[in-house]
C-alpha cells in the first residue's frame, strides 16, 4: 500500500543499547538491563512529540509524560501498542525493546525473530543498525531500520532521508508532500513521487478552501483602508497555516472527529478550514480563530443556527457551541497555536 510521508524520526541505536536490548536478562549484575532505544531531545524535543504523536496519555515517575500509539512494521502484518517516555530532561526513550523476557515488546520490524534484524555482536568496523519510525499523512505509524552506508542505487533517496545511512545520532525530517513510502517494503519503503497537479489551476494542499476564502474577504469592500489591508495580509498567509494545520489534525474534525468526514483516494481523511468569526466581519485574528472541520460541519457553521461564538470563553483548550440547538464541542490540540506561529515563521 503506497502512503504519503508527514515526518521521519530516526535514532542510530549505542552500542550500549544494542548489546542490553538484546540480552535475555540483566547485561549487569543486580539490574534488569536496559530495554528502551534513547532519542535524545537535542534532536527531538519534547514539545515535537505532542505535534507528533498528540496528547500525553498520562504521566510517569516525576510527572513525565508518555505516549501509547499503535505502529505497524514495513512489510509485515504486525501491529503492536508502543510506548514513548519521557526518561529523563534529556531524553525521550522507546520503552519494553527487549527481544525477550518479561516487559519486552520489541517492534517486529527491529526484532531477529521477525526481519533481519541483527541480534549478535556486530563485526568490527561496522555500525549498529538504524531504527526510524515514519508517520504518514493518514496519522499512522510505520517502522523499519537499515544498517546500509549508503543507498543501492535504485533506492529513491534526497538530502534528508540521505541522513538515515550517514548519520550516527537522531533527528526528524520533515517531508516535502513528494515522499511516500510502500508499506509492504521491508528493505527500503521510500520512494519519490512529483505530486503536483498537471491539468488544475488549484489543489486542496496548493490554495485556501474557497469557503475559507469567504470567510476572510466578506464585507472586505465596506472596511476602512487600514482594516481591509489588515485582511488581506492576513489572507497571503492562510495556505500555509491551513496546510500545518491540517497536517497537525490527520484530517480530523476538531467538532465531530472522523464521524462526519470521509477518506479520500489517498487515505488521507477530508478536511476544510474555517474562521469561527469572519475576518472581514470584524473576527479576531486569534490563532485559535481558524480551526479544522469536517465539510459537513464547515456547511453548518455557514449555513445553520450558530450560537454566539466567543473566543474569550474557551477552556482547557475547549469551547461549547450550538448548531441549530444541538450541543457540540470544539477541541484545540495544545500545538495549535504553536503550529501557526511556526507556520508565520513567529
Amino acid at each position: 500500500m503506497e502512503k504519503q510521508v508527514d515526518l521521519v524520526i530516526f535514532r542510530r541505536i549505542t552500542a550500549d543499547e544494542f548489546h542490553t536490548i538484546n540480552q535475555p536478562g540483566s547485561a549487569y549484575p543486580g539490574g534488569g538491563g536496559q530495554s528502551y532505544i534513547d532519542i535524545p531531545t537535542g534532536y527531538v524535543p519534547l514539545a515535537d512529540w505532542n505535534a507528533i504523536v498528540g496528547p500525553p496519555t498520562g504521566t510517569r515517575a516525576q510527572n513525565r509524560p508518555y505516549w501509547d500509539f499503535y505502529i505497524e512494521s514495513f512489510g509485515q502484518n504486525n501491529k503492536i501498542l508502543l510506548t514513548v517516555a519521557q526518561r529523563r530532561n534529556a531524553s525521550v526513550m522507546i520503552t519494553s525493546q527487549k527481544k525477550e523476557g518479561r516487559g519486552g515488546n520489541r517492534v517486529p520490524a527491529w526484532h531477529p525473530d521477525h526481519s533481519t534484524f541483527p541480534d549478535h555482536p556486530l563485526p568490527a568496523g561496522q555500525r549498529n543498525p538504524l531504527v526510524y519510525i515514519v508517520k504518514t499523512t493518514d496519522g499512522k505509524f510505520w517502522a523499519g531500520w537499515t544498517d546500509r552506508k549508503a543507498a543501492e542505487p535504485n533506492w529513491h533517496t534526497n538530502a534528508e532521508l540521505d541522513q538515515l545511512f550517514t548519520s550516527d545520532e537522531a533527528g526528524k525530517i520533515v517531508c516535502d508532500g513528494s515522499v511516500f513510502v510502500e508499506t509492504n517494503n521491508p528493505e527500503w519503503p521510500f520512494f519519490h513521487r512529483d505530486n503536483t497537479p498537471k491539468h488544475h489551476t488549484r489543489s486542496e494542499e496548493a490554495a485556501i478552501d474557497i469557503e475559507f476564502e469567504q470567510d476572510v474577504l466578506e464585507n472586505i469592500d465596506t472596511l476602512p483602508p487600514e482594516e481591509k489591508e489588515r485582511v488581506i495580509k492576513i489572507r497571503a498567509r492562510n495556505t500555509k497555516i491551513v496546510r500545518n494545520l491540517k497536517k497537525l489534525y490527520g484530517g480530523r474534525c476538531q467538532i465531530s472527529g472522523e464521524e462526519l468526514t470521509f477518506q479520500k483516494k489517498d487515505g488521507e481523511l477530508y478536511s476544510e478550514a474555517h474562521h469561527l468569526v469572519p475576518l472581514g466581519d470584524g473576527g479576531s485574528d486569534d490563532y485559535r480563530n481558524i480551526i479544522i472541520v469536517s465539510p459537513l460541519i464547515h456547511r453548518m457553521l455557514h449555513y445553520a443556527q450558530v450560537s454566539e461564538i466567543d473566543l474569550a470563553l474557551i477552556e482547557n483548550n475547549q469551547l461549547n457551541i450550538q448548531l441549530n440547538g444541538k450541543d457540540y464541542t470544539i477541541t484545540w490540540h495544545p500545538e495549535h497555536a504553536r503550529t501557526v506561529e511556526q507556520s508565520i515563521g513567529l
